[in-house]
């Protein structure tokens, strides 16, 4: 037989230093790529790039010619430390672990039942295929095409430095930029990656949780979680949330591999928790919430093991790399553009609390399923009394162990929230479905092992017509908001033709007071042949100068007599008025 790699007491700072060396030449190499071997003058054309934010503005950029040399001479002084530690460090076991965890996962996945395989299978299949439905039936949202026109559009270098707005996921764009280099249709050059990616990603999580709590109970939160309208929806749509799933349940389950004492794979748990939490800040900076809460977690264990200084250690690699990683932001388009995101800023006292709980029970709804009344309270008393009743109910052990991380995921984000007084976007808090089916599952099955036990033979018949009927009843409901995104973007693109087919002795002069037409309207010129009109975009109320068309979003009040003077109402659709130049 072969050996297996024998439990340690502590990693050695060894093993910590070749990882660092590790993951700095693989950040700086990808940086010398991306941005240090352009020219000055080529990252200075980035300030021509219009973007949208309710209105076409350029973005003034921060770059110098002093900002970019110590730009270089910081991706050349990184390259130089990641050598210097690589070269100073020692053989790790982190091969020998990884190649045995290999092989038990295989050896696990032969063990399993063939009717369970078959379920498995059939669930990661119809997960799949939900997916790709969405990929082919949903139309791009205003996020996708903001990334794609922005960003994807001018190539690696303004994805990684170019950061106007915090539309810009960074590694989600880089690796979506291939498929635009190949020519793939705007769809498919935003949707591929996370098809793809997000499908490996659910078998990896789906193999690690089955590892945790076995193959039924994975089964179970698996599907719940996975057929859920949100969850499709970005696992389907080209942004960074579901692949920073992914880096997170990579994490979450590392972190449970490190909270064990004796484990067999702990440099190989290290390095999938840094890398992970790594490349989730790269992808998405809100991923500093649940890194808190997993490191919260392993500061008061590894208190108690006397193993802080692992954590030390991986935190040291985790911050430098990550500063790295976004440092050409900084250089290009200033720190305060990537720190300053309006969708998480701080609010006064009076505005916060008094909305507080509300802004709660709508994200349970969107997050655990369509009820305010219900969701919502189950979240806070989760978040309150999950970690109590896992203690309670479950024996010590692995089981008990996962349910308190879950909990702690799930508790974490309320008082980061009430601490920040923000409002964190509920798609940058996706994780929480999974915690939460995870933590009420664990304490589900607990609680009615000995009622079931008589019907052990109906368990797998029982999970299969939960997850189907759950989760079809739950995409069935969100059918009319399929309808209406497929109806709104038909009256965008009609409205838009409308516009190219009316005659003017030039490219017609247009201007816009409606945000989705802006933004649409431009990305139809960016991805179109033949003449396009001539857009203008502004928030004031009615132009100061003459245009040969004026669309107004139907929201906003129609203009006065004496504005429009000279204009006819020549198109109107429910979203949108049109005048032309008489």
């Amino acid at each position: 037989m072969r050996s297996q790699p024998s439990p340690k007491k502590e990693v050695s700072a060894g093993f910590f230093r070749s990882l660092g060396g590790t993951l700095l030449l693989l950040a700086t190499g990808s940086l010398w790529l991306t941005v240090g071997l352009w020219p000055n003058a080529r990252a200075q054309a980035l300030g021509k790039i219009v973007y949208n934010d309710y209105g076409y503005y350029r973005l003034n950029l921060a770059l110098t010619p002093g900002r970019w040399w110590a730009l270089r001479g910081l991706l050349l002084g990184a390259t130089l430390l990641g050598a210097a530690l690589l070269a100073g460090s020692r053989q790790t076991n982190l091969l020998p672990e990884l190649r045995a965890a290999g092989r038990r996962a295989v050896n696990r996945i032969r063990r399993w039942p063939r009717p369970a395989a078959g379920i498995a299978t059939g669930l990661v299949l119809l997960l799949l295929a939900a997916r790709l439905w969405y990929v082919l039936q949903y139309p791009l949202s205003t996020d996708e095409v903001g990334s794609y026109d922005f960003f994807v559009a001018h190539g690696p270098l303004a994805i990684s430095s170019y950061y106007p707005i915090p539309n810009n996921h960074i590694l989600y764009n880089l690796l979506v930029w291939p498929g635009f280099a190949l020519g793939l249709p705007p769809r498919w050059v935003m949707r591929l990656p996370t098809l793809l990616l997000g499908t490996a990603g659910t078998v990896a999580g789906y193999l690690l949780l089955a590892r945790v709590v076995r193959l039924r109970l994975a089964t179970l939160v698996t599907g719940l979680v996975g057929l859920g309208p949100l969850w499709v929806y970005f696992g389907a749509v080209g942004r960074g949330y579901f692949i920073q799933f992914g880096l997170l349940q990579l994490g979450f389950f590392a972190a449970l591999e490190l909270l064990r004492p004796a484990t067999r794979y702990r440099e190989l748990a290290w390095a999938a928790f840094v890398a992970s939490s790594i490349l989730g800040l790269y992808t998405i900076p809100t991923y500093a919430y649940p890194l808190v809460g997993l490191g919260l977690v392993l500061a008061i264990q590894l208190t108690r093991q006397r193993r802080l200084i692992e954590l030390v250690w991986a935190s040291l690699i985790i911050g430098t790399v990550s500063l790295l990683l976004y440092a050409p932001v900084g250089a290009v388009s200033g720190w305060d553009r990537l720190l300053g995101n309006r969708y998480v800023a701080t609010r006064s006292a009076a505005q916060f609390w008094p909305a507080f709980r509300a802004v709660l029970y709508e994200m349970g709804a969107e997050l655990f399923g369509p009820s305010l009344r219900l969701s919502g309270p189950a979240w806070l008393g989760a978040a309150l009394l999950g970690g109590w009743a896992a203690r309670w109910l479950l024996p010590a052990g692995p089981r008990r162990q996962t349910a308190m991380l879950a909990w702690v995921l799930l508790a974490t984000p309320l008082l980061l929230m009430a601490g920040q007084r923000v409002y964190m976007p509920t798609r940058a808090l996706l994780y929480l479905t999974f915690a939460g089916y995870l933590l009420l599952a664990l304490l589900a099955t607990r609680a009615a092992r000995r009622a079931t036990r008589p019907f052990g033979l109906f368990r797998w018949p029982l999970i299969v017509a939960v997850v189907l009927g759950t989760g079809g009843l739950r995409l069935y409901r969100n059918l009319p908001q399929l309808r209406y995104s497929r109806h709104e973007t038909q009256l965008l693109t009609q409205a838009y033709q409308w516009l190219r087919q009316q005659p003017t002795p030039r490219p017609a002069r247009v201007w816009l007071r409606a945000p989705l037409q802006a933004l649409f309207f431009a990305h139809y010129n960016q991805t179109t042949n033949g003449p396009h009109p001539h857009l203008t975009a502004a928030r004031n109320s009615w132009p100061g100068q003459a245009y040969d068309f004026i669309v107004l979003g139907n929201r906003f009040p129609a203009p006065a007599a004496d504005q429009r003077a000279g204009y006819r109402l020549a198109y109107h659709d429910e979203l949108i008025s049109i005048y032309a130049h008489r």
